[in-house]
């Protein structure tokens, strides 16, 4: 591994290094060089910091949509996607998508490109309200020959709403108030923004406080210890150093107050005991942009911190040596902290025959947890420590024939300070290939080949201690049982391999001379090895529990499945179908794995009124039976169908210009329903009121 060592940098010399050659063009290149605008990222996802054109391989969610629909998380912003799935429950926080099969730790998420590394248990890993959001970017499949460790189901690529996004035409200052009010819960959120622009500088306050009751799910049960509320702020300020350099920097806030089960996706119980949350996350981000040689090359810096803390108290847990019946013994605090530091360089160049993308990524996880009580998993203090470059070149011959190639390396680090001999350290190679060719005007034809692998996390290497008690068995002689974690240093990183075919066709001028249609599909396989899973050993000679929990990679899985996208536009009226299936199997004895989505169909439709002021519509999703099930599963998931409805109103002129209304309704229908391999039924009907006025 000698000559691997060679290859490593200090990520701070790194950023300097790339930093400084790259200002140094620019500066260069500005002698008598027209004025640059840098284009809209609309593809964060692709790391193109010179994308300027929406990719079709890529689900792009954009602002509009989400103040129809008006979502309550993340993942509710992508339920309509194909192959794109609600995971997590019916409580929001807890909600995540899950795209073709793969989600939490195999999804990676970022925000105005940094990494969001948070994963702990069963808590929340979306700590974004949606209202910040300027668009939503998914790339499915594997992506780590761009991404790194993570990336294996794909990438939710976030970005926050900015003064430049906001202001119009010559305006310099500006600001809005939102009112949203929802029937299901009693849900409400208020939100205030300023924003402006003085000379080259550019700045942004948008805070919102929401705060709902317990929900009702479909037919109108309530379901208890689902209520919470939430703060959120972004500050956002950015400046333009000269017609080819600019900084932004943002500073995010979140802070959810909670009494949820510490299994959000279950009841109250035994093995689920309530819990009073506490969740506060930070985050700091600086972004640098600078364009040199004409424009021919754009390279981004993103220095970035994130800190995630989960502060937990359980008032019906207590110290079992005292008995529950003594009320001093009763409740347990849990601290979890885990402070993500990141850089980020992504450069695009045009030159030598080819569109080039490359850069360097470092980040550093530390992960703390103070625990207090009997029979629990013990204290934690592990950190990781993982770096990577990589490129990927875009060759295109007669503007008909493209071929992408694309590699990454990574070399990872991590450590326990609890456990002797636990450091452990690895590297990952992760090369792509995809090839593009333009077979007609209105057609185009890809194949690819992309890898990808996911790093096993400090919680599933070292965590030690109680996982959970079986209770007192001294009248039989055995003592106090509890099941315990056996740590595993040893985990293999998962890996996965994903083959893709693609078309997309584009026509125009079939039914009038301004109409459009765009179709997509694509069929997929993606094998996963060494899948990680948390699995219950070594059972109890006499009574058969299981005394042990650990971490083991066990599964050979192929997930495979098709997409189909159709959407016409025609006038005012917009046209959308897409349908996504996903089979999940474990090769090792062809059995079906769980929590793969079911078939999904969604229709949309939505038509302009008065002079495209107003805007209503409707989404409904056909969710098939999922009768794909594993041997040991006896649930039954069967089929259902959503429909959402939204009606919004701007006048773009006139008195009442700056007015937006808006109403929306989540599962017009009340269906009772509960999404395949999930624990719990999802929300019922929630009419949703806004209404806002931006000067």
């Amino acid at each position: 591994m000698d000559h691997i060592k060679l290859l490593r940098i200090h990520p701070l010399t790194a950023a300097v290094l790339v930093l400084t050659a790259s200002t140094a063009a620019a500066e260069e290149g500005n002698a008598d060089q027209p004025i640059i605008q840098f284009g809209e990222v609309l593809v964060a996802a692709d790391r193109n910091p010179a994308a300027k054109e929406k990719d079709e391989s890529i689900v792009v969610v954009e602002r509009t949509q989400l103040e129809e629909q008006q979502p309550e998380s993340i993942a509710q912003a992508l339920k309509y996607e194909a192959n794109i799935e609600v995971v997590g429950g019916p409580r929001y926080s807890n909600q995540s998508p899950s795209i073709r099969g793969l989600s939490d730790t195999r999804v990676l998420q970022t925000i105005d490109g940094a990494r969001q590394n948070f994963n702990s248990g069963h808590r929340g890993t979306y700590q974004l309200d949606p209202e910040l959001l300027k668009q939503v970017e998914v790339k499915k499949g594997p992506a780590s020959s761009l991404w790194g460790s993570g990336a294996i189901g794909g990438v939710v690529a976030m970005s926050t709403k900015s003064a430049t996004d906001l202001l119009s035409g010559d305006d310099t200052f500006g600001g809005y108030v939102k009112e949203e009010l929802g029937t299901n819960g009693n849900s409400n959120e208020t939100t205030v923004a300023a924003y402006g622009l003085s000379g080259d500088f550019d700045y942004l306050v948008n805070a919102s406080v929401s705060e709902n009751d317990n929900v009702e799910i479909g037919g109108g049960e309530e379901l208890a210890n689902s209520a919470g509320e939430n703060t959120a702020l972004l500050a956002r300020g950015g400046f333009k150093i000269s017609d080819s350099q600019r900084v932004d920097i943002s500073f995010r806030h979140n802070n959810r107050d909670e009494a949820v089960p510490s299994n959000p996706n279950a009841n109250v119980g035994t093995s689920s005991p309530l819990v009073e949350r506490d969740i506060t996350d930070q985050n700091i981000t600086a972004n640098y942009w600078v364009q040199a040689l004409e424009g021919k090359h754009t390279s981004r810096l993103t220095v970035y911190r994130n800190d995630t803390q989960f502060e937990e108290f359980r008032p019906t847990q207590g110290d079992s040596s005292q008995g529950t019946s003594s009320p001093d013994s009763l409740g347990q605090n849990d601290n979890t902290e885990v402070t993500s530091t990141g850089i980020a360089i992504n450069n695009a160049t045009e030159g030598f025959g080819a569109q080039w993308v490359y850069g360097l990524d470092w980040y550093q996880d530390d992960v703390t947890t103070v625990r207090d009580g009997d029979n629990r998993p013990e204290n934690m203090n592990a950190d990781t420590d993982v770096m990577g470059v990589y490129a990927q070149a875009a060759f295109t011959l007669g503007d008909i024939f493209t071929l992408t190639p694309g590699v990454r390396y990574d070399r990872f680090e991590a450590e326990s300070q609890q456990l002797e001999d636990s450091a452990r350290d690895d590297s990952a190679v992760s090369p792509s290939l995809s090839a593009e060719i333009k077979a007609a005007d209105w057609l185009s034809l890809s194949a690819s080949y992309a890898t990808a692998f996911r790093a096993p996390g400090v919680e599933e290497m070292y965590t030690q201690g109680t996982h959970f008690a079986y209770g007192d068995f001294s009248f039989m002689g055995l003592g106090f049982l509890a099941n315990t974690f056996i740590p595993n240093p040893d985990l293999e990183a998962e890996e996965a391999q994903n083959v893709e075919l693609r078309a997309d066709m584009a026509f125009s001028g079939l039914a009038t001379s301004e109409d459009q249609l765009t179709v997509s599909t694509a069929v997929f396989r993606n094998k996963v090895d060494n899948f990680i899973e948390q699995v219950v050993i070594n059972p109890h000679f006499m009574l058969g529990f299981p005394m042990n929990t650990t971490y083991l990679n066990v599964d050979k899985a192929e997930l495979k499945g098709f997409e189909l996208g159709v959407n016409y536009l025609v006038s005012d009226l917009e046209l959308g179908m897409n349908y996504g299936q996903t089979e999940g199997k474990d090769l090792s004895d062809d059995s079906y794995l769980s929590n793969i989505p079911a078939d999904k169909v969604v229709l949309d439709v939505g038509h302009y009124f008065l002079q495209r002021d107003l805007k209503a519509g409707f989404r409904t999703a056909f969710i098939s039976a999922q009768e794909q099930l594993p041997e040991e599963e006896t649930r039954e998931f069967g089929k259902y169908n959503l429909t959402d409805a939204y009606v919004t109103w701007e006048p773009a002129t006139g008195s009442l210009n700056g007015l937006k209304l808006g109403l929306a309704v989540d599962n017009l229908t009340d269906e009772e329903y509960r999404v395949a391999f999930q624990e719990l039924y999802m929300p019922g009907r929630n009419i949703k009121l806004s209404a806002s006025y931006r000067f």
